[in-house]
């Protein structure tokens, strides 16, 4: 791996990943409801979006597929 070094000093990056807490895990499933109700999300995108929802919430990814929709609906709540 290379050496980046920024005024002399090694730059190591780093990944942290804060812990999955209940809102974050309700904003990713709004985020990836919104990608398969706007159809103008590039086709490849919105599969791999549906794989994501699919892995945290097969129920929601099911309806996705059958009423994007009611999906967009059931997690971003219905504007009635």
């Amino acid at each position: 791996m290379p050496t980046v070094l920024i005024d002399g000093v090694e730059y190591i990056p780093r990944a942290e990943v804060p812990p999955l807490t209940d809102e974050r895990l309700q904003a990713c499933l709004k985020e990836l409801a919104s990608i398969q109700y706007f159809s103008d999300c590039p086709h490849k995108h919105r599969a791999w979006a549906w794989d994501a929802m699919n892995a945290l919430a097969p129920e929601l990814a099911e309806l996705a597929s059958n009423d994007p929709q009611a999906a967009f609906e059931r997690i971003h709540g219905s504007e009635e």
